[in-house]
């Protein structure tokens, strides 16, 4: 039954197209809140998918939420259906200790392909507050380009961390992120609306492996 499900969600999204109507900026609207997580969506004129915000308290260190999601390749253990995730390391695009460049790709159910993107990460720091930016932005780049995927039109991600305490931090995350082709938007949003909860729902999780509680110290060092 989840199988039929699954597939004709992906029926329904190759047969209808989006509007293409961007919506007009406005105030975020309270979606959801789960374990004292909340979620917001609201409408951009940079897409026609709604953007994602969510907020919520982290048991653990700015340092070992910061090491999580420096660690790129774990990507695919707690963000949206990532069957893929890795840092670009070649000349044209060759990043630095407080930015770098990243390949993602996105499953999608059968018939729709797959999604992919390359995105640059940067890592800034207030040292005043302790406060960790890190903001990803899509790029054009033929990076892996592969006519069995689409590669997003359009790709933006902020993670705010601010410290709570020794062993708390605040997580904000929010997220555009437009799969591009002809999926309808109304059913992106339906599909993701609860997608910033699950995101800092599941960097809770992830925060309590040894490799990532351990870790004592920001690496990050450009002031933001």
């Amino acid at each position: 039954m989840r199988y039929f499900r699954v597939s004709m969600i992906g029926l329904l999204i190759v047969g209808v197209f989006s509007s293409g109507v961007w919506a007009a900026e406005a105030s975020w609207k309270k979606i959801g809140e789960s374990n004292g997580i909340v979620g917001y969506t609201r409408p951009t004129p940079k897409s026609s998918v709604d953007q994602m915000k969510g907020i919520g308290i982290v048991d653990a260190s700015v340092a070992a939420v910061e090491a999580l999601i420096r660690d790129v390749p774990s990507q695919t253990e707690y963000m949206y259906k990532c069957k893929e995730a890795s840092v670009v390391n070649i000349p044209e695009l060759k990043g630095s200790a407080d930015s770098v460049y990243v390949y993602n790709v996105t499953a999608m159910p059968y018939p729709v392909k797959d999604r992919d993107a390359v995105v640059r990460a940067d890592y800034t720091i207030d040292k005043a507050t302790g406060t960790l930016y890190m903001h990803l932005d899509g790029i054009k780049s033929d990076y892996k380009l592969d006519k069995n995927k689409v590669r997003m039109p359009y790709v933006n991600v902020d993670y705010v961390l601010v410290p709570k305490g020794p062993d708390k931090t605040e997580v904000t995350y929010t997220a555009l992120a437009d799969p591009g082709g002809n999926l309808p938007a109304f059913l992106v949003n339906l599909l993701t609306k609860n997608l910033s909860i699950e995101t800092i729902a599941s960097i809770r999780e992830m925060v309590k492996k040894d490799k990532y509680k351990n870790v004592k110290a920001v690496t990050t060092t450009t002031p933001h």
